[in-house]
């Protein structure tokens, strides 16, 4: 459930976020993050207030035990895109080595959950500003956060790629400003 999570990820510099409406958008970004490498402790997954509640009240058991990305099945065009990059790519080195694949995979869950006003107040984003995310969160909103280091337009690439409407402005617009 919601009531312990990690306040914070990374500094405003190295962050990418996306906003995601769909559960199962936001478990492909979630994979294809892992695959390229990262790790839970560089993502993190936030619910709007409104979105919290709504899960708290579903009678799903997935919801109250998986956290903010409830377990299930890859979309169909996910497992497209990796049936066919696998095929295509199958001897190239550029591919995670079998290694890196049983780490990310080994991490459970994939990410962390956070929260929306604190981490985001910890990063420097105005108040205003979060008010404002949270309600465009709406309900089925979650808001991916990665903490991408030199690696950030590999992030936001991944994110749209999985269907997530990038926000990285809006979740580090303060800190940008003042730094």
């Amino acid at each position: 459930m919601w009531t312990q999570q990690s306040q914070t990820i990374g500094t405003a510099s190295n962050i990418v976020a996306a906003l995601f409406f769909n559960d199962v958008a936001a478990r492909d970004a979630v994979a294809d993050l892992k695959i390229a490498g990262f790790r839970a402790r560089d993502i993190g997954v936030a619910l709007s207030e409104k979105g919290k509640r709504a899960r708290n009240r579903s009678s799903d058991a997935k919801h109250l035990s998986a956290g903010a990305i409830p377990e299930g099945e890859h979309s169909l065009l996910w497992n497209f895109r990796h049936s066919f990059e696998h095929d295509l790519h199958a001897q190239e080195p550029n591919l995670s080595s079998r290694e890196d694949a049983a780490l990310a995979g080994a991490e459970k869950p994939p990410y962390r959950q956070v929260d929306l006003t604190d981490t985001l107040l910890a990063l420097g984003v105005a108040d205003v500003t979060i008010r404002l995310l949270d309600r465009e969160m709406g309900a089925s909103g979650l808001l991916i956060l990665v903490d991408a280091g030199d690696r950030a337009d590999e992030a936001e690439s991944i994110l749209e790629q999985n269907r997530g409407f990038l926000r990285t402005v809006m979740a580090t617009e303060r800190s940008r400003v003042a730094g």
